[in-house]
């Protein structure tokens, strides 16, 4: 760890920092693809340091770069920076001003603690071997950042990447680790049941919706049941259902939509399969059709074993490593580790209340160690590949 990071009034003064732009972030949260004013603190928090922006024709997010005096590699950090459609219930004085939107997932912390490890890097680029690419991805809560990214060609050239995700079961100055499958993949579904509507008291002249999504609903619970192997982990959750308007009334149609957490390919493959299969024949049971669309989303997170040993290694120095139980969140920070070896870690951060809650809160004493750990694996992942070591997936 360089000694820049290890002084108490340097690390003192790099909080207060963060705190105070962390704070501003979590007053003015903006949605997924809608970040234009956090993109714009970014750039212009990069652009104070002297960090060259790099122009990928992004809406919303940001990649920078902190090329070092020597050449060398490039490797990656990465932060999101949306936040979510949900009305914040805190008794926080910077507590967000932007009704119906709030960072309850923390994002506010990642962006932060990203800007104040590139404060450190850009000042000690005289030093490094390499490039250092700093990736502030817009749209991660709909799963459209990473791929946007990707198509713009922003991980081209790098050879290794970290991240992480504050946790607020895990106390500040701890970090949580794991290698291989830590955070499952995930697709949503949203089905229409179309019938025919009738008057509720002769319900004979019509194919009725409700009783069909009752079914297939119902139904659905048997893929984990009786169709995955019980050794492996899936989940598939409802979590909407919608239809009808009048207690005498049979609706036309009837809407449901939901999840699908799993952490092989065999396991998401055949539940999708299944999917198709008890929701299109179930409703045809009933007389009634289903449309369904899909949206396949990000893989489960895959940490390469021998960057998370790095990580691990070099967060000992100044930290508490503990490990990390899988879970079936996802993330498609699994998305950039499909294309390099990567580790995604869980930062303390500990709170009051868990991820996508209304009083949700991330303590702004965690951004200190956040920090430094962006530092110290940037400077490792490039001294490792000077070294001629090679990560592969």
């Amino acid at each position: 760890m360089n000694a820049t990071m290890n002084d108490s009034a340097t690390d003192s003064s790099l909080s207060a920092k963060m705190t105070t732009l962390f704070k501003s972030l979590h007053r003015h949260p903006e949605l997924a693809d809608q970040e234009v004013w956090t993109t714009q603190q970014i750039e212009a928090h990069l652009t104070a340091l002297g960090i060259p922006i790099k122009d990928y024709e992004l809406k919303t997010g940001v990649v920078a770069e902190i090329t070092g005096s020597f050449s060398g590699p490039t490797i990656a950090l990465r932060a999101d920076i949306d936040a979510l459609p949900l009305q914040e219930e805190t008794t926080l004085d910077y507590k967000s001003e932007i009704d119906g939107v709030a960072h309850a997932c923390g994002h506010d912390f990642h962006t932060a603690a990203l800007l104040g490890a590139a404060e450190v890097l850009a000042a000690e680029r005289g030093q490094l071997h390499g490039t250092i690419r700093l990736i502030f991805e817009p749209g991660e809560e709909r799963h459209t950042g990473a791929r946007e990214l990707i198509a713009a060609h922003v991980m081209d050239g790098v050879s290794a990447i970290f991240g992480m995700h504050n946790m607020p079961w895990v106390p500040v100055g701890t970090v949580a680790l794991k290698s291989g499958k830590l955070m499952a993949s995930n697709d949503n579904f949203q089905v229409t049941v179309k019938g025919v509507g009738s008057h509720a008291a002769m319900p004979h002249t019509g194919k009725d919706p409700l009783v069909a999504t009752a079914a297939i609903v119902m139904a659905l619970q048997t893929v984990v049941s009786r169709n995955i192997d019980p050794v492996d982990q899936l989940v598939l959750t409802v979590g909407q259902i919608t239809g009808g308007f009048a207690n005498n009334v049979i609706p036309d149609e009837a809407f449901f939509k939901g999840t699908i957490r799993a952490f092989s390919k065999e396991s998401r493959q055949l539940a999708k399969e299944r999917f198709y299969q008890l929701v299109e024949q179930t409703a045809a049971a009933y007389g009634t059709t289903a449309e369904i669309e899909w949206d396949q989303g990000p893989s489960p997170v895959d940490n390469n074993a021998t960057v998370t040993q790095l990580v691990a290694d070099q967060a000992r120095q100044f930290m508490t490593v503990v490990p990390a139980p899988t879970t079936n969140a996802d993330d498609d920070f699994a998305s950039f580790e499909e294309l390099v070896p990567g580790c995604y870690a869980f930062i303390g951060s500990k709170g009051n209340a868990n991820l996508h809650h209304s009083d949700f809160i991330a303590d702004p004493a965690g951004l200190i160690y956040a920090a430094k750990l962006h530092v110290a694996v940037a400077q490792a992942l490039l001294a490792k590949l000077n070294q001629g070591t090679y990560f592969t997936n």
